[in-house]
């Protein structure tokens, strides 16, 4: 039990990490009138989702998206379930919508203010008073001093703050590596590089309405007084440009925009030099290093400081520390390692020979992007798996086919039909190298049609597992006896499940050794403890934004007291089963140790909470169409609000017309 704190007449929740599932905690333990206070290292919103250009200066960064991430389900399966995505953005989200869909979130119910930014959590312990253990949590976190000023302000002011400081942000279309400069380029007198297309990369501090020789300096372009005739500048915006320039953190992101975009990322890859480069190519290097360090200063720390909460939810996630696997000889590979969390963008990877590591979701996007600037792409999978376009055959997307029906039916069945259907819009993926040797629900798929289309072009190249790496260091051997030469190995081969400030972290997280098992009641919380809850510690078949919502309804109802936990031998026993059964459900990976089933997960916890759907409500009112999309219609979170605790008037509206009309106006991001 937890002892009462003097002066504390509600329970004081702690919640670690402002993304997708944090904000969810957070909004759910307000509505259930809880004192809630949220931590987050970093500057805004958004967790995983805040695309971030990692450099020299930005070690620890939390989101491994790169930067041509869009989301593998429809934005009605992706959204909050009282909370539906503007009717006019697209059907699939790039990155940039997904966090500004989670700002409109937190402004909307207005959960900013409970949110502590650039607050890292060093440490989370039990307090201990006279008589033991209190059953308290103690959260030691320390502030992170951060460049910007205006980090944590709302999505308005940083857009305002933005288009001020537009004009001195020098961007390059297309960036190309330093050790690619020719000698001609190393001394044209600061004359903008070719972009790896072939086409100048212009910067929009240049001034486009005069022929000149030489960019112009940026104390000149930001100067109103003068010119270099000593007139008033020119009635052209400096900050435009004849072609669109990528800048990600333009409209959304607080995070600093550095001064000049360098060529190349200390972090994603510094490609081997080939063997007519020059010594001024590290010259190069280290100048560019200098340069980076300069424009962009890195974070430093202050004191900590220790609070004390009567309950904690951990919504970090899991996508942070990269699993790497170990290959024999890999030591004495001469070319360069990176794991998929350290993958940015393309540019670097021009005209090399890159061996991709994994068939997930994170290796198909980055083959299929790589095929269109690497000399050659090859993609090795230990076990194949089953490739699923975006849409189906009917036009509609892919996850709209995940109906309430679809999961009532019996699963050889569901598998039968699912695999018919993609054979019949793709034909056999054994025409592609891919052999799955499982049924198509039996293990998460890959999300992704484009990688079909770039290996039957000859610009993917299939290959099996790694055998070993050559003793020259130049190549790797594979199953099937071939020998492929490569420049850079990327790892797709997932992360592990850790939280570094989480004291006693395997005792409460029960996590086995072999396979990485987390021991959670429904996914949620440990079974020797009441007071603590991880939220987005799951991988469903589906998005995680309706699953960590409902994962947070039933969190925030059971730290106010209005639902009450099994006893402990009661979960831990109900845990061993699921385990059991998950284990005859999929394939048995790491990849599976957190896998659950979208709908039936879902129904689980809102049989739980008190809100399960009851369709035989809906047929005795005479309410078909809400029928109708409640059975046959995609599986929106919308549904878990129709009945009982939560109930919300617009569900019925959403599912009767898939959101089509009832987006949010006025949020064209």
């Amino acid at each position: 039990m937890v002892d009462e704190v003097p002066g504390m007449s509600k329970p004081r929740v702690a919640v670690i990490g402002a993304g997708a599932s944090g904000l969810a905690a957070v909004k759910q333990c307000l509505e259930e009138g809880l004192e809630v206070v949220c931590f987050d290292q970093e500057p805004a919103v958004g967790g995983l989702w805040r695309y971030v250009p990692k450099n020299a200066a930005d070690e620890d960064v939390h989101s491994s998206l790169y930067a041509s991430t869009i989301i593998n389900t429809s934005k009605e399966m992706m959204a909050y379930s009282d909370f539906p995505p503007p009717a006019d953005w697209p059907t699939f989200l790039p990155h940039r919508h997904v966090v500004k869909y989670l700002n409109m979130y937190c402004d909307h119910f207005n959960l900013r203010p409970h949110i502590k930014f650039n607050r890292k959590v060093i440490s989370v312990s039990p307090e201990s008073g006279p008589n033991g253990h209190t059953g308290r949590w103690e959260i030691v976190t320390q502030r992170v001093q951060r460049k910007s000023a205006n980090a944590h302000a709302s999505p308005t002011e940083r857009s305002r703050s933005n288009a001020r400081n537009k004009s001195r942000v020098r961007t390059a279309l297309s960036p190309v590596p330093l050790s690619r400069l020719s000698a001609a380029d190393n001394e044209s007198n600061g004359r903008v590089p070719r972009g790896v297309d072939g086409r100048r990369a212009f910067s929009p501090d240049r001034d486009f309405s005069r022929s000149r020789s030489r960019a112009p300096s940026p104390r000149r372009a930001l100067s109103p007084s003068r010119n270099r005739r000593g007139r008033s500048p020119s009635l052209t915006p400096r900050s435009e440009s004849p072609f669109p320039s990528y800048d990600p953190q333009a409209i959304y992101e607080p995070i600093p925009i550095p001064s000049s975009l360098t060529p190349t990322e200390s972090d994603i890859i510094s490609p081997p030099p080939s063997p007519s480069s020059s010594d001024s190519s590290s010259a190069r290097i280290k100048r560019n290093k200098a340069h980076r360090s300069r424009s962009r200063a890195p974070a430093t720390t202050v004191k900590q400081k220790c609070e004390t909460f009567s309950h904690l939810i951990v919504a970090t996630g899991h996508h942070w520390k990269p699993r790497l696997p170990n290959f024999t000889n890999s030591n004495m590979f001469k070319g360069q390692f990176l794991h998929s969390h350290s993958y940015r963008v393309p540019y670097p990877f021009k005209d090399l020979r890159v061996l991709i590591v994994g068939i997930g979701n994170s290796g198909a996007d980055i083959a299929t992007e790589l095929s269109h600037h690497a000399k050659s792409v090859i993609l090795s999978a230990r076990t194949s798996t089953w490739i699923l376009p975006r849409f189906s055959v009917f036009g509609k997307p892919i996850d709209h086919l995940s109906s309430r029906l679809t999961s009532l039916l019996p699963k050889n069945i569901t598998s039968f039909v699912f695999e018919n259907l993609l054979r019949l819009q793709h034909g056999s993926l054994s025409q592609y190298g891919i052999k799955p040797e499982h049924r198509i629900l039996e293990s998460h798929p890959t999300i992704n049609g484009g990688v079909l289309e770039r290996i039957a072009a000859g610009k993917v190249i299939m290959k099996p597992n790694i055998r070993e790496f050559s003793r020259d260091g130049q190549s790797v051997k594979f199953d099937d006896e071939t020998e492929e030469k490569v420049d850079v190995v990327i790892y797709c081969t997932g992360y592990d499940i850790s939280y570094p400030f989480l004291r006693d972290e395997l005792e409460i997280l029960g996590q086995e050794h072999e396979g990485g098992r987390v021991r959670l009641w429904k996914h949620i919380f440990p079974w020797a403890r009441e007071n603590i809850a991880f939220v987005g510690l799951v991988q469903p078949i589906g998005s995680i934004l309706p699953v960590s919502e409902m994962q947070s309804r039933l969190v925030s109802c059971v730290f106010a007291g209005h639902i009450g936990l099994p006893p402990p031998t009661e979960m831990r026993d109900a845990i061993d089963v699921e385990h059991r059964v998950r284990s005859q459900r999929f394939v048995k990976s790491e990849r599976h140790t957190i896998e659950v089933e979208y709908v039936p997960y879902m129904d689980e916890l809102a049989k739980a909470v008190g809100c399960e759907v009851d369709v035989w409500s809906l047929l005795k009112k005479g309410e078909f169409s809400v029928l109708r999309g409640v059975l046959f219609g995609p599986a929106i979170a919308a549904q878990w609000r129709l009945f009982g605790r939560g109930a919300w008037e617009g569900a019925k509206n959403l599912i009767a017309g898939l959101g089509g009309e009832n987006g949010i106006e006025g949020s064209d991001p």
